[in-house]
């Protein structure tokens, strides 16, 4: 009995030491006084709904509108010009005479014996190959106000003959500063978010046929805490396979600013300077929103029609791009210059006035 008791009185201290000491959190991330405070926690993520977008795939010359469409047949048109001029040189190299055949003196030397070989297979061309674009575009594009809903639309396009198999495209947020909640992609054509967690989502896109894009959106719910002028920063990576090797790239950076209300354009950031001067001034563009590594190609809006101008250049690995032009042919007046990335078909304008 008195070993009873005193079994029954350890229990009751135990259960008094248990209930004196202070309640156990679970570690969390640290977290300066500077980062506003998440939508929610890793614990209480929002419910992510997948909708179906419907059919999606469409050629990708139907996404070029008309006025960049007349731009670039002037821009093609010009290329060839420079080829015609080049023909000459062509011709000059087809007149060099053709060796003359030797002749065997009969008695002395006779025909060389013919040699017979076998036929060689014929080499069997590797399968086309797909060359993947993954861009990304934010709506609204510019600024987007606190506590509203940021869309991205994400597009793929295959710029090669080859199918590419599948696409997949990771996009990496900042959970404070936004969180998803919905998506709509092409069910039918094996597109969805194969992924999601607290700091990125993975999109997969099925077979995209050559020449083909497609596309589909991720809306996003703004912290209503952030502050003004916040940068919500996103730049997506991609990589496809195809019956060749496949391949990967990053994407467009593409960043949008927090605001008390939304603002929006179809155009890229682009910058000119100076801009005002005489037509003799060279003025310097860039802008820093195209896919790395792609061939950007300008022409000149005038109140006479599209002008095109031979000024290109590839964007750096960050995508960024600079351009230079001298205006020295036009006369005073207001212009617009259209920078267009003719793989991410993305398009930024800056206007500059000549004196």
């Amino acid at each position: 009995m008195r070993g009873f008791l005193r079994l029954l009185w350890s229990a009751a201290l135990i259960v008094a030491l248990v209930a004196a000491l202070p309640p156990f959190t679970a570690p969390r991330a640290a977290q300066s006084a500077d980062d506003p405070t998440p939508v929610a926690t890793p614990g209480d993520m929002p419910v992510f709904l997948q909708e179906d977008l419907g059919p999606a795939t469409r050629d990708i010359g139907d996404d070029v509108d008309a006025v960049i469409q007349a731009a670039l047949v002037a821009y093609l048109q010009r290329t060839s010009d420079l080829l015609v001029l080049a023909a000459p040189d062509a011709l000059a190299v087809s007149a060099i005479p053709s060796p003359i055949p030797p002749v065997y003196l009969p008695l002395i030397m006779s025909l060389p014996m013919q040699v017979v070989l076998p036929p060689q297979p014929t080499p069997v061309p590797p399968p086309p190959g797909a060359d993947v674009t993954a861009v990304t575009w934010p709506e609204p594009s510019i600024r987007v106000g606190r506590g509203m809903t940021l869309t991205y639309e994400i597009r793929v396009y295959n710029d090669d003959k080859g199918d590419a198999s599948s696409t997949t495209v990771v996009f990496p947020y900042n959970r404070n500063h936004i969180l998803p909640v919905a998506s709509r992609f092409d069910r039918s054509a094996g597109d969805w978010v194969s992924e999601l967690t607290p700091t990125q989502l993975t999109i997969t896109f099925g077979r995209l046929g050559g020449g083909k894009m497609r596309s589909g959106f991720v809306d996003f719910k703004v912290n209503d805490r952030l502050t003004d002028t916040t940068v919500i920063d996103v730049r997506s990576s991609f990589r496809w396979s195809d019956e060749n090797r496949g391949g990967n790239g990053r994407g467009n950076w593409s960043p949008v600013l927090v605001g008390s209300g939304n603002d929006t354009a179809p155009f890229v950031w682009l910058i000119v300077e100076p801009v005002r001067g005489s037509a003799n001034e060279t003025r310097t563009f860039f802008s820093d929103r195209f896919v790395p590594g792609e061939k950007v190609v300008t022409w000149l809006n005038t109140l006479r029609g599209v002008k095109p101008l031979d000024v290109a250049s590839a964007a750096d690995p960050s995508g960024r791009v600079w351009l230079s032009y001298r205006p020295y042919d036009l006369t005073p007046g207001t212009y617009q210059i259209v920078a267009h990335g003719t793989r991410s078909r993305l398009t930024g304008v800056a206007s500059f006035v000549v004196r």
